[in-house]
C-alpha cells in the first residue's frame, strides 16, 4: 500500500521544468557538494520543483560509484519535502546493487529512482524487460526507465515501452532518442494505453513546446539550470496556450545558450559550469576528464551571454 501511494503521488507531481543536477568540482577536481547543494537550494528558492540526476549532466562518466551515492544523498537532503527528486543508478549496476541504492534512496527522501541502462550495447528487449521486472518486484520506490537511440543504437521499441508501462511502480521514461518523432511515438503509446507514465526528453524548452500537445507533462531543461525564471515563465506560457510568446522566449533565451554550446571547444556541460561560476553559484568551473574545462575565450562568451537583455533578469 505504501508503494502504491508513493507511485500515485509521484505520477501526479511530475509536471513542468525538471532540472538536471550537475555536480560542482573544486579547482583540484574534488567533488564540491557544498556548491552543488547551494545551487540546488537557490533553484528551489527561485521556484523549481523538479530535479533529477542523470548519466551525462550529472557526470556519472567521471564519478566513482561512491561519489554517485554521495551526490544523490546530498541533493536529497536539500529537496526532501520541498521538490520532487529523481535519483539515478549508474550504467552497469547489477540488480542487487540497484535495489540497495533504492532502499538507501528511500531513507534519504528520494521520490523516484531512474534505472539507467547503457543502450550502446544494444541489449535484447527481453533482457531489458527482465532487468526492470525483477527490480519492480522488490522496489520500495516508484521507478523511471531510460532509453537512448542513435546511429547504431536501437533503443526501446514501442512494444517494450508497453511492457514496462504495465509494471506498476514505473511512472516515467527518460527518452534520449529524439525531440520530436520518437517522442511523439512514445507519447502515442502512452495515450493508447491510457497510462499515467511521463515520457521526458532531456534538454530543451523547444522539445516540450512540440510534445506538450501530445501529452508531455514534464521536461528536462538546461536553461532552467542557470535561468530558472525563464524556464518557469516558458512553462506558464505553454500551459496557458500562449505559444507565440513561448516561441519568442525560446528564440531570445534558449537559442543564444545553445549557440554558446555550438561554438565552444568543450562540452556544453563545461559551458554550464562556467555560467554557474559567473552567476556566483559554483566556486570553480573545473571539470574532470574527459569533459574539459572551459577556456578563457569561452568564459568571456559566457559573461557576454549573461548580459543579454532577455537573460539579464533570468
Amino acid at each position: 500500500m505504501e508503494l502504491e501511494n508513493r507511485t500515485l503521488q509521484a505520477a501526479r507531481s511530475l509536471s513542468g521544468p525538471l532540472v538536471p543536477v550537475m555536480p560542482a568540482f573544486h579547482a583540484d577536481e574534488r567533488l564540491d557538494l557544498e556548491s552543488t547543494c547551494r545551487w540546488v537550494e537557490w533553484l528551489i528558492g527561485q521556484g523549481i520543483r523538479g530535479f533529477w540526476t542523470t548519466y551525462g549532466t550529472s557526470h556519472y562518466l567521471c564519478l566513482t560509484d561512491d561519489e554517485i551515492v554521495e551526490l544523490n544523498r546530498a541533493v536529497a537532503a536539500v529537496t526532501r519535502g520541498r521538490a520532487v527528486f529523481i535519483a539515478s543508478t549508474n550504467f552497469g549496476w547489477p540488480i542487487e546493487r540497484c535495489l540497495e541504492f533504492i532502499r538507501s534512496a528511500r531513507a534519504w527522501g528520494v521520490d523516484i529512482v531512474k534505472l539507467q541502462i547503457d543502450w550502446r550495447w544494444n541489449p535484447k528487449p527481453d533482457l531489458v524487460f527482465s532487468f526492470y521486472e525483477r527490480i519492480a518486484r522488490e522496489t520500495v520506490l516508484p521507478l523511471f526507465g531510460y532509453t537512448l537511440a542513435a546511429p547504431g543504437i536501437k533503443g526501446m521499441s514501442r512494444e517494450l515501452l508497453g511492457q514496462i508501462m504495465a509494471l506498476r511502480p514505473f511512472v516515467g521514461i527518460k527518452n534520449d532518442s529524439g525531440d520530436f518523432y520518437e517522442q511523439c511515438d512514445y507519447l502515442r503509446g502512452v495515450r493508447l494505453a491510457r497510462a499515467k507514465v511521463n515520457i521526458v526528453t532531456g534538454g530543451t524548452l523547444s522539445s516540450f513546446l512540440h510534445s506538450q500537445p501530445f501529452g508531455a507533462r514534464a521536461y528536462a531543461t538546461s536553461v532552467g539550470m542557470v535561468f530558472p525564471s525563464v524556464a518557469l515563465t516558458f512553462d506558464r506560457l505553454v500551459r496557458t496556450g500562449r505559444r507565440a510568446a513561448a516561441v519568442k522566449l525560446v528564440q531570445q533565451c534558449e537559442e543564444p545558450l545553445y549557440e554558446l554550446f555550438a561554438q565552444a571547444s568543450v562540452s556544453h556541460w563545461s559551458c554550464l559550469h562556467t555560467l554557474l561560476v559567473a552567476r556566483g553559484l559554483f566556486g570553480s568551473d573545473t571539470v574532470r576528464f574527459p569533459l574539459g574545462t572551459a577556456t578563457a575565450k569561452e568564459r568571456e562568451a559566457a559573461r557576454r551571454l549573461l548580459k543579454l537583455p532577455s537573460l539579464r533578469e533570468g
